[in-house]
């Protein structure tokens, strides 16, 4: 590894027109259970982002004695060092949002002059029930839940933001932005549910500790939305404090979503709303525990694009970063791990890499993956250039998450994405602009109203002369065949491929993945390759210069084709694949 490191280093590092975070770039943790520090194998993977833990544990498990905090800062600071010397150009530390480990010995080897800084003792940080009783940690053993809204508790995290970055840290990834799933009714908690309340235009003369705690209880669903806004506003004040001391600081976090069927349940157990949270983050990450893309021996099939199709109609604009694993196994086989980059790349998603592997597999993996990522890289440039083409569009009102925990609308992409009809996502702030080039409208109910609207989608559409589809089974996909006569896509070939298309200024690109791989072990999996993959691709034109066929270790033209013109503008494009093993680009210039 040592001179795979060398020769890759001797040339220019890597130069970035936009901020290094931003797509496309890998993400990496670099540690998991006792082995960290590796920043070696991330860079060698073309990691741009790398998530080290600082002096994160010290946070949550207590100040140590100064002479071992002294040389855990001295060791922190020389791995950064390291790290950035190596050509990463963004180091993250961690701290934890709301976890205190050992509670009885958390402040212990604090010194007089900082416990002066809190004006209570650590014991009063905790989130509390509704009785003003400790909360228990949903950890066990020795955790304690803090509580996010707490001032003091703030005025610690603030402490250790600013002590990671005097180390070299870049920002900081926070974990566990969790309230408890029974609610904080801490007197902290009460008193922005009270301003919460205000906002919402309701009035309370009673504002006792007792009579606030009592309404909270009672009134369910805004004591939910209150809920999701603790995390927000935590992020939004230390993401403030981290850029006063450094204007560039990054603050993200972990924003949960360990399947993708959680997407609205998660709001109303641990108030993990990502909508809220993306607010104060710079970029967002979430951790599936299950769902990296692929296909199981009794012929499941796992993708993860569907969810990000949903997620980045909410997140404002901002980058989102996925784990993705299987089977709760931080080892994913090398075909699986390309599988999942390239499906988050045809989505516009940074992946996140585990490259925590064992030694006697590290070399394999980084051979693996490297070229892989300098391939997609290369094709990020187009990407850019490029709108993805929609032949329907959904509308995702996100915030009917406060009266549903099912996201009917995941099963609606994941039926869409199975059939390869090109699809776009609007969320309720921008509904209005995608409304505008659409002409197929789905959605799981005609009485939604946009809120940037008068008028319910249904009549909207009527307006407008549009076709809308109600969804109330997967039965909606016949009505959007019916009325999409031309789709963008065709396929013929085995059900395991998914295509993804994008328009470019003088042409199109064509992203194929094949989910036939199978996990065989934490770093063996096989590949199912399907042969004579039939293409036909509706183009804006009725004449073709050169159709390019890339994977990461060749080039090559296709030469045959045919062109059946629809009519003076569109032409169907059809072409054959021999053999499609994982991904491939395919990029048409008219």
């Amino acid at each position: 590894m040592a001179l795979l490191l060398a020769m890759m280093l001797g040339g220019a590092l890597a130069c970035f027109c936009k901020e290094p975070w931003e797509f496309f770039a890998l993400h990496a943790f670099d540690h998991l259970d006792n082995l960290d520090k590796q920043a070696e194998p991330a860079r060698l993977c073309e990691v741009s982002v790398l998530y080290a833990t600082g002096v994160g544990v010290c946070q949550y498990m207590g100040l140590p004695e100064k002479e071992p905090w002294e040389s855990i800062k001295a060791d922190t600071k020389k791995y950064v060092h390291h790290a950035k010397s190596l050509g990463i150009p963004v180091v993250l530390g961690y701290l934890c949002s709301t976890s205190i480990v050992n509670l009885e010995t958390f402040d212990r080897n604090w010194s007089e002059e900082f416990r002066s800084q809190f004006n209570t003792p650590p014991k009063d940080w905790l989130q509390q029930d509704e009785h003003g009783k400790p909360l228990p940690s949903w950890y066990g053993g020795d955790y304690n839940p803090a509580c996010m809204n707490h001032p003091d508790w703030r005025k610690y995290q603030k402490y250790m933001v600013k002590m990671q970055l005097e180390l070299g840290m870049d920002g900081i990834f926070f974990d566990n932005p969790t309230v408890h799933e029974k609610g904080c009714y801490c007197p902290c908690c009460m008193e922005g549910f009270l301003r919460y309340l205000k906002s919402e235009g309701i009035e309370v003369t009673d504002t006792s500790l007792e009579n606030l705690r009592r309404l909270a209880k009672g009134k369910g669903e805004v004591f939910k939305k209150f809920r999701c806004t603790i995390a927000r506003d935590f992020f939004a004040e230390v993401r403030d404090y981290a850029k006063s001391l450094h204007p560039q600081a990054i603050i993200t976090a972990n924003n949960s979503l360990n399947l993708p069927e959680v997407l609205f349940s998660q709001c109303h157990q641990y108030a993990y709303n990502i909508k809220e949270m993306s607010k104060a983050q710079d970029f967002v990450v979430i951790e599936d525990m299950r769902t990296a893309p692929r296909t199981t021996a009794d012929g499941k099939v796992y993708e993860m694009g569907p969810v990000y199709s949903l997620l980045n109609a909410i997140l404002g604009g901002k980058p989102l970063v996925a784990v993705t694993i299987a089977d709760s196994d931080y080892h994913t086989p090398p075909n699986l791990t390309n599988l999942a980059i390239f499906e988050g790349f045809a989505h516009q998603t940074n992946y996140m890499l585990w490259p925590t592997w064992q030694e006697q597999y590290r070399d394999k993996m980084m051979q693996a993956v490297r070229p892989f990522v300098l391939w997609l890289q290369k094709h990020k440039g187009l990407f850019e250039q490029s709108q993805p083409r929609q032949d329907v569009l959904l509308y995702f009102p996100f915030e009917q998450w406060v009266h549903n925990k099912e996201c009917k609308e995941l099963d609606i992409t994941r039926e869409l994405r199975r059939r390869n009809i090109q699809f776009g996502v609007a969320s309720e702030e921008n509904f209005e602009e995608a409304f505008k080039n659409a002409t197929i409208i789905i959605a799981t109910h005609q009485d939604f109203t946009p809120s940037s609207q008068k008028n319910s989608i249904l009549k909207l559409c009527e307006m407008h002369k549009k076709h809308f589809i109600e969804v109330k089974n997967t039965s909606f996909v016949k009505e959007v065949e019916k009325c999409l006569t031309t789709p963008s896509i065709k396929l013929q070939s085995d059900g395991s491929i998914r295509g993804i298309l994008r328009d470019t200024p003088d042409g199109v690109i064509l992203f194929l993945y094949n989910l036939g791989v199978e996990k065989v072990s934490s770093y063996e999996d096989k590949v199912f390759s399907v042969s004579s993959v039939s293409v036909s691709v509706r183009i804006p034109s009725y004449k073709v210069s050169k159709i390019t066929l890339s994977i990461p270790d060749r080039e090559q033209t296709i030469a045959t084709y045919e062109l059946d013109q629809l009519d003076p503008k569109y032409s169907y494009l059809k072409f054959l694949i021999p053999e499609l093993p994982l991904s491939t680009i395919l990029t048409v210039v008219f």
